[in-house]
């Protein structure tokens, strides 16, 4: 079986940024070993659940040739861990990335540096005006600007970029032939065309349902060595994106806001957390002063192109109806580390101390702390009065 081919099946059969995936990489290695097995083995060696085994069953290279063929139409690029066009900073993440689908260009990606900037869908004016102006002048310097096309904050970043005549990644939560959402199809086709590209690990035909942002918020962290939050509430998409940020090891920015505001909750908690404040883009370009070049090449380049200011509703709220937040946090529980998933099985409704579970974790007191945190960033714990924690 071709190795491109044993990839997307294996993506079939464990689906999207979870452990399960990764835990049976390290068992067995290359998922092409896995179909030289007969179909009992395969099954037994990688200790499938039922809905894996089915799928597994159903994974067969002819379900690939429809897929193959909207890529080819739309000159897509399918890129697996073997390619050496796949980014080496997703290589780096824990349960990286199977297959990723790319309309517009990743060169020089690994060589460049590259921020992403996320927030909230329905931002502030003040909000508005420090992503621009963030977005803008860090693409300036020869920064790609990475976020996931939301309407709001992601969608401004963008659209900042643009205009500073720089490149920038939009990371989807559906497959490449379902633009979400569908009012960004023009911003979608100046990214690539300025340069940019379109990302997913979501084949087509896949649509975008609301579990698939916070997997993909992943990808936006991973593909960057900083993330910077520019507004968000307490438990918002941005904050999980800063919790991927912080798990992968990256650096965590975050834009200082009016403390009588809602919106400025999760950067404001991110700053007394210990994230860098970033007031401008001096603040983040600082960290990096030895990824930089002293003059990006902007000779040459299109004219920047006119944008509308962004309006309509988020991206992950289906209209009629407002999003279920149950399978959102099931879907981001499968996808925690080995360290974060033996603190979380230990948590309960009854509060505990970081004592009691560094005790019973076997772990030392610093990583049960920093896990806390992490899970905490992640809207799956509690914190109560005398620093005990219980789930959410």
């Amino acid at each position: 079986m071709d190795d491109r081919c044993a990839w997307m099946l294996f993506q079939e059969v464990f689906g999207f940024g979870t452990t399960r995936g990764q835990k049976a990489l390290e068992r067995v290695g290359h998922p092409s070993n896995w179909f030289a097995l007969s179909p009992g083995d395969r099954e037994k060696v990688l200790r499938l659940t039922s809905v894996e085994a089915d799928r597994l069953r159903k994974a067969t290279p002819g379900r690939l040739e429809k897929i193959f063929k909207i890529c080819e139409d739309r000159r897509c690029a399918i890129l697996t861990p073997d390619d050496e066009g796949y980014p080496d900073r997703l290589r780096q993440i824990y349960a990286p990335p199977a297959v990723l689908y790319v309309l517009g260009s990743l060169e020089d990606l690994d060589d460049t540096l590259c921020i992403a900037m996320v927030g909230t869908r329905h931002h502030s004016d003040y909000g508005r005006r420090v992503a621009e102006y963030i977005a803008g002048d860090l693409a300036s310097a020869g920064v790609i600007i990475v976020s996931g096309m939301a309407m709001g904050i992601d969608t401004i970043c963008h659209q900042a970029a643009l205009r500073a005549a720089g490149r920038t990644i939009a990371v989807w939560g559906a497959g490449i032939d379902r633009p979400y959402p569908a009012a960004n199809r023009d911003l979608a086709r100046s990214i690539v065309e300025y340069g940019g590209a379109i990302v997913t690990e979501f084949p087509p035909g896949c649509d975008a349902f609301p579990y698939h942002f916070p997997i993909r918020n992943r990808i936006i962290s991973g593909l960057c060595q900083g993330t910077v939050v520019v507004e968000g509430a307490p438990r918002s998409g941005s904050l999980i994106t800063a919790g991927h940020a912080l798990t992968q090891d990256r650096d965590v920015f975050a834009v200082p806001g009016d403390v009588f505001s809602g919106l400025s909750q999760a950067p404001n908690w991110l700053i007394s957390q210990g994230a860098i404040m970033a007031r401008d883009a001096g603040d983040i370009l600082a960290q990096y002063g030895h990824l930089l070049w002293e003059d990006p090449a902007t000779e040459g380049k299109n004219a920047r192109p006119p944008f509308d200011k962004p309006s309509g509703n988020g991206y992950n709220v289906p209209q009629g109806g407002k999003k279920d937040p149950a399978p959102v946090q099931t879907r981001l529980t499968e996808g925690l580390s080995d360290p974060q998933r033996r603190v979380y099985d230990l948590l309960g409704t009854e509060p505990k101390s970081s004592d009691e579970l560094t005790e019973t974790s076997g772990l030392g007191v610093g990583l049960v702390l920093a896990t806390l945190t992490q899970l905490e960033i992640f809207g799956l714990v509690r914190v109560h009065p005398g620093r005990r924690f219980s789930r959410k």
